[in-house]
């Protein structure tokens, strides 16, 4: 039953291969001679427990869309209940049409009137190995004798597999069930060798041809229709394709430029991906040669595909390949690399077919995932160009954001977040939803940010903010309507003014831990009447307050209702509000609406926590930037840093911080390839540093192989690992445009600051380090 090629076999582990097979097929032989029944499949347990996999099914015309496996918790199904509770099952048609409608996923392999009967393969009702399951169409009476019949013939299945499994035979599903006939022929029986490949031909020779293969076919084009990105479908690959193939390892390989990209692998190491990548498809190499030439390349050892590509690496423990070309709309598009440890014969006629007609299927849903993939990078590009690039730097304020695209369709959406300089040295909240996911939400939302941020500037409140917000949305010409919700912060007394266009109000946490509600008077979303009036709420902002603002996306209002949804939210803030803030802002997103349910809705989420103004505790903070690509700029930072921690008198940290910084700004500099700006903020036990840039995928470390030139790029990588060794806390997350990497050192060793200095800030806003 096992599905892969692998080192030979032991003559006792085939012979217990043999006999497992031999009692299951006897016993299907006999449930079907005496109940004639239009499929008959018998179900093993799977090694991880988790599934009842299908394993051996008698040949019918039905048999090819039997149900491949159960997941054991799912009671729905008849087999699973059957298995569960050790006792035979009989759903007659009625009762299955019922089930049908309460789960609908039972329709696909059930899709006319019929009886099923499952009867648990049990040594005792505690101990169960799988399932007997039949299926009769057109439904007819099975009697009690009957039943009786089945689940006797499935109890002594049960004694002679117990038997096997004492012996040291593990019963394992395959990931292809045997077909057989409905009679034994005299080469099935005891005909299984040292190759699992030879044994399962023995085992299924009386199978009629083809039965195996439109299984096989039907399998995987049911679960490529669900893949719906690369990973998906190299998962898919690797059940339906590499495992019952026999194959060790597979690369799907995409022509795209004139030249060879990986999409997907498996199981190859990564000399011979690097060997692939970025092959130019005018080089004489296997996988190019496949996709010019529209051509199989089947090589049974090393020495063949030697003989005909002098000096190509090849990993030695591999003994044989294949290469198939992907054809996609009439052209071939890509290249099926197959690695075998061993191929003792070749790959027939018939499985080279079915391979071509399945790897057709492959390459058609690769080429639409590509296509997907890189609309939905394009359409997340839009979007984030319209976050901010980075928030105000102050000393009484700390800010943070996150945005989540939605996860069904690749349309943007029309969420968005600010946090802006007021002319009186305060600092705005605003978060906002454009109703829709289309370019045309997405242009409205640019619009209102745009006139929000002009209309803070000419100074207005936030609720003469709203009012011409509305005005501007009416004057577009347009049936879309938006909410949002301003909030202007003192950061000299903490006093906050609120005004909200029918979205809801900030969730405000003290330093305790205790929610503070300001009674809030939402007025209609922005579009809905030209003339439309705001009112604005006054409330005060304790030090160490945190407010988060947010969009509907982010709550699991469609389980909870909008209320509950809130609240849920109110006690996660307040119970971590004292955690750093990017670690909050990652623990709140992280239960926000479960993509599974809100599949077609962004999320935004702003986080601000109030430092205070006190002259003792307040901290200090500094900033500086480095230009695009400028390595040389690293050598400013570090003089940065020393003038800086010179006027915090913090000098003792110079060389920890110099390090860790280098390391953060350089990994900034060669992988963002984007501007680096460097914060720094100091608190009365720590220094935090914050390297925020335009890539808004998490920083890793690199590892590169013989490559010197790149030799920079894998100490880069080798440095984030300083980075944890090294520091208090780190961590990297997705804010505004791209992302912030931020790490904390403890000031526990060096001088505190001194009481009687002046609070200036020396560097707060410092010129971009020097060339």
């Amino acid at each position: 039953m096992d599905s892969e090629f692998s080192p030979p076999l032991t003559v006792k582990r085939a012979g217990l291969e043999a006999r497992r097979d031999e009692a299951i097929a006897s016993a299907l032989r006999k449930v079907y001679g005496r109940l004639q029944p239009s499929s008959c499949t018998a179900y093993l347990l799977a090694a991880d427990a988790e599934l009842l996999v299908a394993a051996m099914t008698v040949h019918t015309p039905l048999s090819f869309a039997i149900t491949p496996q159960f997941r054991v918790d799912n009671l729905a199904w008849p087999a699973v209940r059957a298995f569960q509770t050790g006792k035979a099952v009989r759903v007659e048609a009625e009762d299955l049409q019922s089930l049908c409608r309460r789960t609908p996923a039972l329709l696909v392999t059930t899709p006319f009137p019929m009886v099923i009967v499952v009867a648990p393969i049990r040594t005792t009702p505690q101990n169960r190995l799988g399932v007997i399951t039949l299926r009769c169409v057109p439904p007819r009476e099975i009697s009690e004798g009957e039943l009786d019949y089945v689940q006797t013939t499935a109890d002594e299945l049960a004694a002679d597999l117990q038997s096997l499994v004492e012996q040291g035979l593990p019963l394992e599903g395959p990931s292809i069930p045997l077909f057989i006939s409905s009679q034994p022929e005299p080469q099935a029986v005891g005909a299984a060798s040292g190759a699992v490949q030879q044994h399962r031909q023995a085992t299924s020779s009386a199978s009629t041809p083809g039965s195996p293969f439109l299984y096989q076919l039907q399998r995987l084009a049911t679960e490529l229709t669900a893949a719906v990105d690369t990973k998906g479908i190299l998962a898919v690959v690797r059940t339906q394709i590499l495992r019952p193939f026999g194959a060790k390892a597979v690369a799907l390989c995409l022509a795209e430029g004139e030249r060879l990209h990986v999409a997907g692998t498996a199981g190859l190491s990564r000399e011979v991906l690097h060997r692939i990548e970025g092959t130019p498809l005018s080089h004489h190499s296997p996988e190019t040669d496949t996709i010019t030439g529209v051509g199989v390349k089947i090589f049974t050892s090393v020495s063949e595909i030697w003989q005909e590509y002098p000096g190509l690496g090849i990993d030695l423990e591999r003994q044989a390949r294949a290469y198939l070309p992907l054809i996609s709309n009439g052209r071939a598009v890509g290249c099926c690399l197959l690695e075998f440890t061993e191929l003792g014969r070749p790959l027939s006629a018939e499985e080279i077919a079915v391979l071509m007609i399945m790897l057709e299927q492959v390459g058609q849903s690769l080429e639409r995932a590509r296509a997907y993939e890189r609309e939905h990078a394009l359409t997340q590009t839009i979007q984030r160009s319209l976050l901010p690039r980075s928030f105000p730097h102050l000393p009484e304020v700390v800010a943070t954001g996150r945005y989540f695209t939605a996860t069904e369709g690749a349309a943007v959406g029309g969420d968005w977040y600010d946090v802006l300089t007021l002319p009186n040295g305060g600092v705005g909240l605003v978060i906002g939803d454009v109703e829709g996911h289309s370019l045309e939400a997405v242009s409205v939302m640019g619009q209102l940010r745009s006139g929000v941020r002009a209309y803070t500037a000419e100074g207005h409140d936030p609720a003469r903010v709203l009012e011409r917000s509305n005005r501007l949305l009416a004057d577009l010409d347009t049936d879309l309507y938006a909410t949002c919700c301003c909030v202007w912060l003192d950061s000299a007394t903490g006093l906050a003014l609120a005004s909200t266009a029918g979205h809801p109000g900030p969730v405000i946490s003290d330093s305790q831990g205790q929610i503070v509600e300001p009674r809030l008077s939402i007025g209609p979303p922005l579009g809905v009447g030209r003339q439309t009036a705001y009112q604005q709420t006054e409330f005060q902002m304790q030090t160490g307050s945190v407010v988060a603002l947010f969009t509907n996306g982010l709550l699991d209002s469609r389980r909870l209702g909008t209320d509950a949804a809130v609240r849920q939210l109110a006690r996660r803030l307040a119970d971590r509000c004292s955690q750093n803030l990017e670690v909050l802002a990652d623990s709140l997103a992280s239960h926000r609406c479960p993509p599974a349910v809100c599949r077609d809705d962004d999320a935004a989420l702003l986080l601000v926590r109030y430092e205070g103004v006190q002259p003792r505790d307040r901290p200090r903070v500094a900033r500086t930037s480095i230009q695009r690509h400028d390595l040389r700029g690293v050598a400013g930072v570090r003089r940065f840093l020393r003038d800086v921690l010179r006027e915090w008198n913090r000098l003792p940290l110079l060389d920890d911080l110099e390090l860790l910084v280098s390391e953060v700004v350089t990994n900034g500099l060669i992988h963002a390839h984007s501007e680096v700006d460097l914060r720094l903020r100091e608190y009365p036990d720590r220094i935090r540093v914050e390297a925020r840039d335009s890539d808004p995928y998490p920083p890793v470390p690199t590892v590169l192989l013989n490559d010197e030139s790149s030799n920079q790029e894998a100490e880069s990588g080798r440095g984030l690992l300083i980075v944890e060794a090294l520091a208090l806390a780190w961590g990297s997350s997705p804010a505004g445009r791209g992302k912030t990497t931020w790490f904390e050192v403890s000031t526990a060793a060096a001088p505190a600051p001194e009481i009687d200095q002046p609070p200036s800030l020396p560097g707060r806003f410092p010129p971009a380090a020097e060339q």
